[in-house]
């Protein structure tokens, strides 16, 4: 996925901001969850097998760490 299409992706959340979406991604390790709170005002990646949460306050920053995240996910796929 490009980094386009994940800023396309956050920026779809933002508009619908007042609606619960989550976006899951999986690898053969993890799976990841996607999601914007509204409260927050921030964006949120979940580890779902930890339960780890970290929190983002903008589309630039989520997407380079989605990106970070997919590529990984991208790779292990590959392999």
């Amino acid at each position: 996925m490009t980094i386009i299409k994940i800023k396309e992706m956050l920026e779809t959340l933002l508009r619908y901001e007042d609606s619960e979406i989550t976006h899951t991604f999986c690898s053969e390790d993890n799976t990841f969850s996607l999601s914007y709170s509204k409260e927050l005002k921030n964006f949120q990646v979940k580890n779902v097998e930890i339960g780890y949460i970290e929190h983002f306050p903008d589309v630039e920053t989520t997407s380079i760490a989605l990106y970070r995240i997919i590529s990984t996910v991208e790779q292990e796929v590959t392999e």
